[in-house]
């Protein structure tokens, strides 16, 4: 199995904390974000990494290297501009295009075992998993629609609608089984806006898994907070 870790995003609503320093190269507990998620991906059989990059590369780049003191092989890819989290795959798309995946996004703070999530996928017979946690306030989150069996039958990135409710939201875990359909991204694509809703409404199967994990997004300064003081 293969990775894509996505770590090129400013962080810009971080403020201050992302003006000298990746969003994922953030600590918490003394080790940056994106270390735990690659520690995370070792944990399951993971040997290969794709990393993406925009904001400050190099500090990326200098503390992971090519990711062998962690038991892995780390690829980067330098985005000239900065791409859809989708669009990112390209970069990566003669390595990924030859076995299954996952995605996971880089300023996810989580213990999650993703083996559950391929499990997951290997029962429904999906061509795509998406892994859902609760939130008690889902108004600044990507949701869906499920079938009774947890297909996903629509999919919105941030309703303007939505008052603050608990439920279930995207995780920013994904496992891709059925790599074809990464011929289907463009360069700018975003997989909550654009990549997810397109597959859904040409029928590829696309599940949700709805697991109570904790898991905590950070992107603005209240989560980062939280993340802090566990």
């Amino acid at each position: 199995m293969h990775a894509m870790i996505l770590a090129a995003g400013k962080g810009s609503r971080l403020g201050e904390r992302t003006r000298e320093m990746p969003k994922p190269m953030i600590e918490v507990n003394g080790k940056p974000i994106l270390e735990k998620n690659i520690v995370m991906c070792k944990n399951i059989g993971i040997t290969k990494i794709f990393i993406n990059l925009f904001h400050l590369p190099q500090k990326i780049m200098d503390y992971f290297g090519d990711g062998s003191q962690y038991g892995v092989e780390i690829k980067y890819n330098l985005e000239d501009v900065l791409l859809g989290t989708a669009g990112a795959v390209l970069g990566f798309k003669e390595d990924l295009i030859k076995k299954p995946f996952f995605v996971i996004y880089g300023d996810n703070y989580t213990d999650f075992d993703l083996n559950i999530l391929r499990q997951f996928n290997e029962k429904h017979y999906a061509d795509m998993s998406i892994l859902f946690h609760r939130r008690d306030d889902i108004s600044r989150s990507g949701i869906a629609n499920f079938s009774k069996n947890n297909r996903l039958l629509d999919f919105v990135e941030k309703p303007t609608n939505l008052k603050k409710i608990p439920g279930w939201v995207n995780a920013g875990i994904y496992y891709i089984f059925n790599t074809e359909i990464i011929n289907k991204i463009r360069l700018f694509d975003d997989f909550a806006h654009d990549f997810i809703p397109t597959l859904i409404e040409q029928k590829y199967r696309i599940y949700g898994l709805k697991k109570d994990v904790d898991l905590l997004a950070v992107d603005t300064p209240e989560l980062l907070n939280q993340v802090i003081k566990k």
